[in-house]
């Protein structure tokens, strides 16, 4: 079922058309989020497909959770604009816009009478206005903050951003703390407690940014984003904090957002990365001039390859080795080399002495295979189906050279000789032959076979009826044919 649709009173035309009402009486006080979410529920209306008409596609569109576009529609409700159908799952019906009816509120006076005057006392920079109030009512019930949870948040806020704080940053941090589950003046006890904590510690870090701001409400989220999110610990968040040269707690967090993206997450990684950084975009350009490639900016480079392949164990001098090859074998885009370095780190070769015996060793396979080639008189490269039959010959059947050699013998000549190859020795393997003697003396050999010669009394013939013609053709169908 579609989650915003038109009641029956309120058809419209395919074009989305705005009541003027609207921008007059309600836009002015309506929040922008609110107003955001009225008009691309007004646009969904109009639109059949039910598939995207859902709150999943609204939090999408707009960037906005369940909750905040629950609480608009619950605001739109309240200004006679939309009824809510269902909260669970929510389902929306736009009404006619009408001429404003200011005393059309649900939320009654008498029931957040005492609130009033409570928050008007906290907030004693600036008179309250009744939209304001109006949002704190929305974003208790929407959300379920109780009224003494809400003026302790208010107080909070206060606090941190003097007595004339805004609303707008006092209802972010309730939502904020309400969808981590904190409804009660009792969690916000525990949660002004824990802050209180992490005030502390996120003091010491802007200490070493050499800052001598106030922790602030964002300075203590992106602490909790850091240690709970992250897992970073007080020890290494110091010591990032001791490597940022300037930018304040904003530099620090993008710092860690590419540590982040790059599995580094203690102190001696970080120091190490920061140590050896030079290296890696000297590397980085090394590989980039031997695959042919030019970059403006190689973070990508480092932070996408470069350094993926050294916590693989790869060497310096490893990488760049891997991209000469790359460059002989015509390999021109990283994604390509990043392929062959995990198959290298699949088959446990890391080092460039070890990448470099099994280069000589393939090297001499496929001379081993060109010589059989060359014996059964073909002129081509060696291909990977050719190192895939040498390979299930000589390391899955265990036949060795001799027997291999004999086989090449006998294959000389025929129309698909690999083909042939691998069959007679696939009949060796059935038959358990393992010496070059055994092979000489089998009667297994595939060539075809000499006619049989047929005497001439062996036919019998027999003389068909006209009905047992016509049964033999209708049961054609039936003849299976080997």
């Amino acid at each position: 079922m579609a989650f915003c649709k038109f009641s029956t009173e309120n058809r419209m035309e395919d074009d989305v058309l705005v009541n003027s009402n609207f921008f007059a009486e309600y836009m002015p006080s309506a929040p922008e989020m609110c107003t955001k979410v009225y008009l691309y529920g007004l646009y969904k209306c109009h639109n059949a497909d039910e598939l995207t008409n859902t709150i999943d596609d609204f939090s999408k569109t707009l960037n906005l959770s369940y909750e905040d576009i629950k609480s608009a529609f619950l605001y739109w409700q309240d200004e006679g604009l939309v009824t809510i159908l269902n909260l669970n799952p929510i389902e929306v019906r736009y009404l006619p816009i009408k001429e404003k009816r200011y005393d059309s509120k649900l939320f009654k006076k008498e029931k957040y009478a005492e609130f009033n005057r409570s928050i008007q006392e906290i907030i004693d920079g600036r008179m309250i206005t009744p939209h304001e109030y109006k949002e704190y009512y929305l974003t208790m019930e929407s959300l379920h903050i109780d009224d003494s949870a809400m003026l302790m948040i208010a107080k909070y806020c206060t606090n941190q951003k003097g007595n004339n704080v805004g609303y707008n940053y006092i209802l972010t941090v309730a939502k904020n703390w309400a969808y981590d589950g904190i409804h009660t003046s009792l969690d916000v006890e525990k949660k002004l407690e824990e802050m209180e904590n992490i005030t502390s510690k996120v003091k010491d870090i802007l200490l070493a940014l050499k800052s001598k701001k106030t922790p602030s409400f964002e300075d203590r989220e992106l602490y909790q984003k850091w240690t709970k999110q992250y897992g970073y610990d007080d020890l290494t968040l110091l010591a990032i904090a001791k490597l940022v040269k300037k930018g304040g707690i904003e530099k620090m967090s993008a710092m860690i957002d590419i540590y982040v993206g790059l599995n580094l997450f203690s102190t001696e990684e970080i120091k190490d990365y920061e140590k050896n950084k030079d290296d890696l975009y000297n590397t980085a350009k090394t590989v980039c001039k031997s695959l042919g490639l030019y970059y403006d900016n190689l973070d990508p480079v480092v932070n996408t390859y470069i350094l993926k392949w050294k916590q693989m164990g790869y060497e310096d001098e490893v990488i760049k080795f891997v991209a000469n090859i790359c460059f002989k074998k015509f390999i021109r885009t990283f994604d390509k080399m990043d392929e062959i370095i995990c198959k290298y780190f699949a088959n446990g070769l890391v080092s460039y002495q070890a990448i470099q015996d099994y280069i000589s060793t393939s090297l001499e396979l496929d001379k081993k295979i060109k010589s059989i080639l060359e014996n059964l008189q073909i002129n081509r490269q060696v291909t990977s189906w050719d190192r895939d039959f040498y390979n299930t010959w000589k390391n899955v059947w265990l036949f060795d050279d001799e027997i291999i050699d004999y086989a090449v013998t006998l294959g000389a000549g025929k129309s698909q000789p690999m083909i042939y190859i691998n069959k007679i020795l696939s009949n060796w393997k059935e038959n358990n032959i393992k010496t070059l003697e055994q092979a000489k003396q089998t009667n297994l050999d595939v060539a075809p076979a000499k006619k049989a010669e047929i005497k001439k009394e062996e036919f019998v013939t027999h003389s068909f009826s006209s009905e047992e013609l016509n049964a033999l053709f209708d049961n054609l169908d039936e003849v299976k044919l080997l």
